[in-house]
């Protein structure tokens, strides 16, 4: 993909690229003399993370012991855990030059091995009544008994349980992921843990005499808009769980990965038998149950990868994935004027005979869930109708290959890579709709289209967000519902479409990412396809569809990145001053030096893990910049990345686009999100 980040301006740039040099100097009466702010610069916050590593049911291996198969030692986890992280903007990078949000971290790792009192009382706990009910086996325990998942879609049946496994699944006591992490938090610190500290419980009740075959659930889960169950399918077990908000004001930062829960879909680990479990030709790492590591019976994998696979899981899916990601997209929007109104424009294009859009899509709930992701912006949602004919619907129709008529041939790519010979004519009747829209409209739109089809003609598609094409900028929102989705899935576009404006807004999935000391994006395929436990967490942004809201990870991670926003935005702005002029420049000092303590002060709150509150201050000390300058008569302008589109129109050739699947900055590249999607979707049982 062609980089076209010269087509920025200068400001833009400023953004965009780490500058370099001090503050200026004080006798110069045509810049700033500032201790936190630095006019065009591009400044990072750094902050020292305490990160707890919880032991439950290991123990280290003793002096002048041979290791077992539950011994855990920290020095399982040396070589494996990063030292640092570094935040980029995530698709913005992969046009060519990595794009540093300005958050950076130092880990400080503390391990700890819980003692027999918390082994004793959480174990019990699980089995208490309210908390865990046995239930029978669920389809994707009898597919691990059996090793198989029939093609005909019944349930799998063995005479007798697979040869190469280590020993079959007996009972389901199924147990409330919620309250299985509300009660470790609670009772963390009976192990000298603070769990409003970025906590792991890497748990294991195996080899106990109190064992029981178990798995955990979110039963409550249901679709917002048609309240499908999706929280009791089989597929949707897990065997972890964490970042869920608590109310009454604490703050709770925890995941909990239980390697002795029964194996589960959404990560495959109940297929020992297949290393290839996608067929994508490349070998895909899983993480079986522990049970499975280093026995007689089966040798699937060592017992001494035990604590070389926790510590993975530990560094690819909760530090990178969970506790500090990536955004997907820039937090600040239209800089260096950030929005402080935005509007959900939700244009839905109907399909003759297809649900009526109030049935199947809730704005104001959706608006409510969202809000929390730009809390300092007024907020409001518009609805307006079409018919989904004539060219927008041979535009959708062409938005992904279609199969050919001759099954011996390829499918026919009608928008070949998303841009054909006259450019994605779905991009570009979405941007002249954009267009048109704001000339009239002030706030800020999210230009969201619902296609509400009447036909299975996108089968299995439920959403996607994407970029201009050009700079990485996030631009329009896309979601889909058929009645294949509708009647036999059970969606609606509430979720999905709070799903996708959480991609706008920058947040990516808990289950693909950015490692920064190895500079590799990842995704669930091949080395990494364990990450997928990351969607074992209370967001949104999963594929599980176990939350409908936004966690307590999500919320942090979006106040870092609004609060670098923010100092970074106020340095391009005093910038604007400098150049504007030293009578400019002596007009807003007095703002420009109140501000730089406001930022000071938003600094140490952020240090202090009060992201909510570091942003709220970073916020208000930005407002006074801009506010100061344009008081003063310098011309600050938003960034409009719909007018820098130039020759972009119908029946003019675009650039090809991406939007989940954009190209990796090294390593693995993301799965796109549309196939992800339909990988959700087949796990339907």
């Amino acid at each position: 993909m062609n980089s076209r980040l010269g087509t920025l301006s200068l400001l833009s740039l400023s953004l965009i690229l780490a500058a370099c040099g001090g503050n200026t100097a004080p006798s110069d009466p045509s810049t700033f003399n500032l201790s936190t702010l630095a006019p065009g610069q591009k400044k990072e916050i750094n902050s020292k993370l305490k990160i707890n590593v919880v032991l439950v049911g290991y123990r280290p291996t003793a002096p002048g012991q041979v290791a077992g198969p539950k011994d855990v030692n920290v020095s399982d986890f040396g070589d494996i855990m990063p030292a640092t992280g570094r935040n980029i903007a995530r698709i913005p990078s992969a046009y060519g030059t990595l794009e540093p949000t300005g958050n950076t971290f130092d880990y400080d790792y503390n391990f700890v091995y819980a003692n027999k009192s918390f082994e004793d009382g959480f174990f019990s706990y699980l089995t208490s009544k309210d908390v865990g009910t046995e239930k029978p086996l669920t389809y994707y325990q009898k597919a691990y008994n059996c090793q198989n998942t029939p093609k005909d879609g019944s349930a799998p049946a063995c005479a007798a349980p697979a040869s190469n496994i280590a020993q079959p699944i007996t009972g389901n006591l199924e147990i409330d992921g919620v309250l299985a992490e509300n009660w470790l938090a609670d009772h963390a610190n009976d192990t000298g843990v603070d769990s409003s500290q970025y906590t792991i419980f890497l748990v294991n009740w195996y080899g106990r005499s109190d064992f029981k075959f178990h798995s955990f659930t979110r039963t409550d889960a249901a679709d917002s808009d048609t309240k499908s169950p999706f929280g009791a399918k089989a597929s949707r077990r897990t065997n972890a769980w964490g970042g869920t908000p608590r109310a009454g004001g604490k703050t709770q930062r925890v995941w909990f990965y239980d390697l002795s829960a029964n194996p589960e879909a959404w990560t495959t680990s109940w297929d020992i038998s297949n290393a290839d479990v996608d067929g994508d030709g490349v070998p895909d790492y899983r993480m079986p149950p522990i049970w499975e590591y280093g026995t007689r019976k089966a040798t699937y994998r060592p017992f001494t990868k035990v604590g070389p696979d926790l510590a993975r899981v530990a560094r690819y899916v909760a530090v990178d994935l969970l506790f500090t990601p990536s955004p997907i997209y820039r937090a600040e929007l239209t800089p260096p004027d950030m929005p402080e109104n935005i509007n959900l424009n939700v244009a839905f294009k109907q399909g003759a005979g297809a649900p009526a859009p109030t049935t199947v899509f809730n704005g104001a709930l959706s608006q409510e869930r969202l809000k929390v992701l730009q809390p300092f912006a007024t907020f409001s949602n518009s609805l307006r109708e079409a018919p989904l004919t004539g060219p927008i619907f041979d535009a959708y129709k062409c938005l992904f290959p279609q199969p050919n008529p001759d099954p011996k041939l390829p499918p026919v790519l009608c928008s070949p890579d998303r841009a054909d010979a006259t450019g994605d004519r779905l991009f570009n009747i979405g941007l002249n709709e954009l267009r048109d829209q704001y000339k009239d409209k002030a706030a800020y739109q999210v230009p969201i289209f619902a296609f509400n089809d009447n036909q299975n003609t996108q089968p299995g598609l439920l959403g996607v967000a994407i970029d201009d094409g050009v700079t990485g900028t996030q631009a329009l929102v896309y979601s889909f519902l058929t009645p294949e989705l509708n009647k036999d899935f059970g969606y609606g576009f509430t979720d999905t479409i709070t799903h996708e404006v959480g991609h706008h807004f920058s947040l990516s999935h808990p289950h693909d990412g950015y490692d920064s000391e190895s500079n590799t994006e990842y995704g669930p395929s091949g080395p990494f396809t364990f990450v997928n436990a990351g969607d074992m967490s209370n967001t949104v942004m999963s594929y599980n569809d176990l939350t409908r809201g936004f966690g307590q990870f999500n919320l942090d991670s979006q106040y870092r990145y609004l609060t670098s926003a923010y100092l970074n935005n106020a340095n391009a702005v005093l910038e604007l001053v400098q150049q504007a002029g030293k009578d400019k420049v002596q007009a807003v000092t007095a703002a420009a030096k109140n501000a730089d303590g406001q930022f000071a002060g938003a600094i140490t709150s952020y240090q202090n893990m009060e992201y909510l509150s570091a942003a709220k201050q970073a916020h208000t000390a930005y407002r006074a910049v801009i506010d100061a300058a344009r008081s003063a008569g310098v011309n600050v302008q938003a960034y409009k990345w719909y007018e820098r589109l130039d020759g972009l129109s119908l029946g003019q050739k675009a650039q090809p686009r991406r939007a989940d699947n954009f190209l990796p900055v090294q390593g693995t590249a993301v799965r796109p999100e549309t196939t992800a999607f339909l990988t959700r979707l087949r796990l339907s049982k």
